[in-house]
């Protein structure tokens, strides 16, 4: 099988990339830069023969814009410019008039020849899918929950993201894993036996009999209230209440018969989630609920689960084992009073899925599938009186929908060739559709986005409505278009302007929409680094579990909330609410909300928090877990919500080792860096906002001062029972490049939205970025100004925004 895929490849690939490619025409006379009156006089003895700052020389640059490595210094040369960075202060510096006229012609210039290679090239390199759209779209195809992403490299990053064209390489490695990966999710999609259906109801005495964890914490921290169990304790490992395990993969329904006691009219949070028998489950898999006080509740949830997995429930808001003790005092449990989760029974029932399953008849069509030996249940295979037609027919039907348009007939031939010699070498009639299918999802018209032209258009990188329909999947679903969207393609309605919009509003409302917050914010806010670094337990012990689950939920639960109700985009830097729950709420200092569901709720003046800037997910992922570094911090606020990044640091500069003493505050440490001129122009830049986010520590709590190690004891405003050693006062002052001042965060998010166009033009970039592949060039400034124009008449609204891109002739051209 590795021949056939190795030979199909690479000759297919080389002609996709080669494909819809136009001569460009003949460059312009070459000239130097040092012609240029104002280079030679303002620029060329800093960046000339003799002395090159910064590793720039102009007095030999080529004016030939078409050439993209002068292109790329002249755009460096003409930011440079209209921001008069350059000439530097004290250097004789062009009157007005005469900046003005060079950067006009030099951008006219630059604007030409870039749109020019646009116009014959497209501005999107060949795409590949990268590893989390290639998993994606294998279970939207075969209807799988399979995991394949643990079998491909590492993507890696351009431009913020891992969908970038020019960082999607192809290696051996890469060719050998997609074969083995697509094996392994057509195989899952083809069932070995027919489901065996389970119905299990445990009351809590069983689930408590059935476990010596468990059963050996009876009347010290749980107990029995006839065949109901009552836990008042938070439940660890294989000490949980867990449902039966299941005996084959599937989904399944889980029913819990849940009472909240002793919590004085409060409701109590639990947590449902799933996992191994005997492993710590990923937060990811949780799922919430607030208990009312007193009340009998039946809680139901579905999950996929794997064979051997089991369901279970734990109550967040009771104390810990070790905690409980002391507040019985020796008295018996029976006496005691505090508040318990009553668990009377758990009820888990499925698989629920249809059978055969969706991924067998998208393989197989309508072939049936039986019991091929009637004494071996394990028999199951597709049942065929004339295998080469059927598997003629099961790809006929299987292809335009892998390959996401309509299938040429000698493609066709060649899949149906490749199982018919199975065949003939007499394979089984599965395994020879299993070597075809193989073959096709490794192959570069699945793996890449091929992007055709429409021919019926007079713009000559315009989409076709099958491609455009690929790039609309998968920059709002991570996957494959589904059976709307390749209609309306197939009906060449797609492009139709109300036709995209009603489709945006579709795609955005499915509940597959939610991996656009997941991936694109997941990237843009950095969500995906989230368990990058583990706090300190010494230092900061109150980071626990409950908001380790809560923080990411807050970040992305805003953005869903700005999307889906079209609000500002300046929200992202400041709001009046957030999504709370009763352990954010403790840790923000935030009064008077209760539960474990996160909700959307208003953020008093004050608080020092709305907007993402304040979070706890942002405040973590842009720290190390010990310690905070107004550089990091600083450097991602510029990348992420200005756009504007800072120049990578000179070679060999020292990094900002920490005082472990205490003894100086990191203001006083940087002052070392500021006060070297080739680090001074980019700190200006990177410290004000950095110190800005000095207030938060590295799980995003507020601080006045530094945790040191000093005998100055104290308790936590948000946790009295938390002593800590005072370190010295934070300094979270400072003054923006341009000279305005801030005392702390809350003025310091008031002048980012003082430039809300910025904050318009770098999420538009952002969008537009991760929905086409491609960085922005040259030419794309024009468009992003209409998008920014367009925003500002729009009043900055989020989903406006991303509907504008969508409508932009960036997304709808190569």
């Amino acid at each position: 099988m590795a021949r056939i895929f190795f030979a199909y490849f690479l000759p297919v690939a080389a002609a996709l990339f080669c494909g819809a490619i136009l001569p460009v025409q003949a460059a312009e006379p070459v000239t130097t830069a040092v012609q240029i009156p104002l280079v030679r006089q303002h620029c060329a003895g800093c960046h000339g023969a003799d002395l090159q700052e910064a590793g720039l020389r102009l007095d030999t640059l080529s004016t030939d814009f078409h050439n993209p490595d002068a292109a790329r210094i002249w755009i460096k040369v003409l930011d440079k410019l209209v921001k008069q960075e350059m000439p530097p202060a004290g250097e004789p510096a062009p009157t007005t008039a005469e900046r003005n006229a060079f950067t006009e012609s030099l951008r006219g210039r630059l604007h030409a020849a870039s749109l020019l290679l646009q116009q014959a090239e497209g501005r999107v390199a060949l795409r590949r899918l990268n590893r989390t759209e290639y998993q994606t779209t294998l279970r939207d195809l075969l209807g799988s929950q399979v995991e394949v992403m643990d079998l491909l490299p590492e993507e890696n990053m351009a431009g913020g993201f891992d969908n970038v064209s020019e960082a999607l390489d192809v290696s051996s490695v890469h060719l050998l894993r997609y074969q083995e990966a697509a094996e392994r999710a057509i195989r899952s999609a083809i069932p070995k036996r027919a489901p065996t259906p389970m119905k299990s109801r445990l009351t809590g005495r069983q689930i408590t009999e059935a476990g010596s964890v468990l059963r050996s914490l009876v009347d010290k921290s749980v107990r029995y209230d006839g065949d109901a169990l009552i836990s008042y304790v938070r439940m660890y490992d294989s000490g949980r209440a867990m449902s039966e395990r299941v005996k084959e993969a599937g989904r399944y329904r889980v029913s819990f018969s849940l009472t909240s006691v002793g919590t004085e009219g409060r409701v109590l949070p639990v947590m449902i989630s799933h996992g191994g028998y005997r492993t710590t489950e990923q937060p990811e898999k949780r799922r919430t609920h607030d208990l009312p006080p007193g009340k009998q509740t039946v809680v139901v949830e579905e999950f996929d689960l794997e064979a051997a997995e089991v369901v279970f429930v734990n109550a967040w808001d009771l104390p810990s084992p070790r905690e409980l003790p002391a507040m019985l005092d020796g008295a018996p449990l029976a006496s005691y009073q505090g508040p318990g989760l009553k668990i009377d029974w758990i009820e888990i029932e499925g698989p629920l899925d249809p059978f055969p399953p969706a991924g067998y008849r998208q393989l197989f069509h309508d072939i049936p599938l039986a019991q091929s030996v009637a004494w071996n249940p394990l028999s199951l295979a597709p049942v065929t009186t004339d295998p080469p037609a059927d598997a003629e027919r099961a790809l006929r039907h299987f292809l335009p929908v892998a390959f996401r348009r309509p299938v040429e007939e000698s493609l066709v031939q060649y899949y149906v060739q490749i199982a018919h010699d199975q065949l003939k070498s007499e394979k089984p009639f599965a395994e020879a559709m299993v070597a075809a299918c193989t073959a096709a999802l490794c192959s570069p018209h699945f793996l890449y986005l091929n992007e055709t032209l429409a021919l019926d258009s007079d713009k000559p990188t315009q989409l076709d409505d099958y491609a455009l329909a690929s790039r609309l999947s998968y920059f709002l679903w991570s996957s494959m278009p589904d059976k709307d969207l390749r209609d309306l393609a197939a009906a060449g309605k797609l492009r139709q302007p109300n036709v995209l919009h009603e489709q945006v509003e579709r795609m955005l409302n499915d509940p597959k929409g939610e991996r656009f917050s997941e991936n694109f914010a997941g990237q843009w806010l950095d969500l995906r680094e989230i368990n990058a670094t583990s706090p300190d337990p010494t230092m900061y012990a109150e980071f626990d579990d409950y908001l380790y689950w809560s923080a990411p939920r807050e970040t992305r639960m805003f953005f869903d909330e700005v999307l889906q109700k079209n609000l500002p985009l300046t929200e992202f830097v400041d709001s009046d609410w957030s999504f709370l729950n009763q352990r954010l709420a403790q840790h923000y200092g935030i009064d008077g909300i209760v539960g474990g569901e996160l909700r959307r709720s208003p953020v008093p003046p004050g608080s020092h928090r709305g907007g993402v800037l304040t979070q706890t997910a942002i405040l973590k992922v842009t720290a190390d877990g010990s310690k905070t570094s107004p550089v990091l911090r600083g450097k991602w606020v510029l990348e992420r919500i200005l756009g504007q990044p800072p120049s990578p640091p000179p070679p060999g500069t020292p990094g900002i080792e920490p005082d472990v003493r205490g003894a100086t505050t990191i203001r006083q440490q940087l002052d070392l860096h500021r006060n070297i001129a080739a680090c001074a122009s980019c700190h200006k830049h990177i410290d004000p906002p950095g110190f800005a986010l000095e207030s938060f520590d590295p799980i995003g709590g507020w601080r006045d001062f530094y945790r040191g190690v000093g005998r100055d004891r104290v308790a936590l405003a948000n946790y009295p029972k938390r002593i800590v050693s005072r370190g010295l006062e934070v300094e979270c002052h400072g003054e923006t490049p341009d000279g305005r001042p801030f005392v702390n965060v809350d003025d310091y998010k008031q002048l980012l939205l003082a430039d809300e166009d910025q904050l318009a033009r770098n999420l538009a970039t952002k969008l537009i970025t991760y929905a086409t592949g491609a960085e922005l060039q040259f030419a794309d400034r024009e468009v992003l100004e209409q998008l920014t124009a367009q925003s500002r008449k729009d009043s900055y609204r989020f989903r406006s925004l991303l509907h504008s891109v969508v409508q932009s002739r960036l997304f709808l051209n190569k």
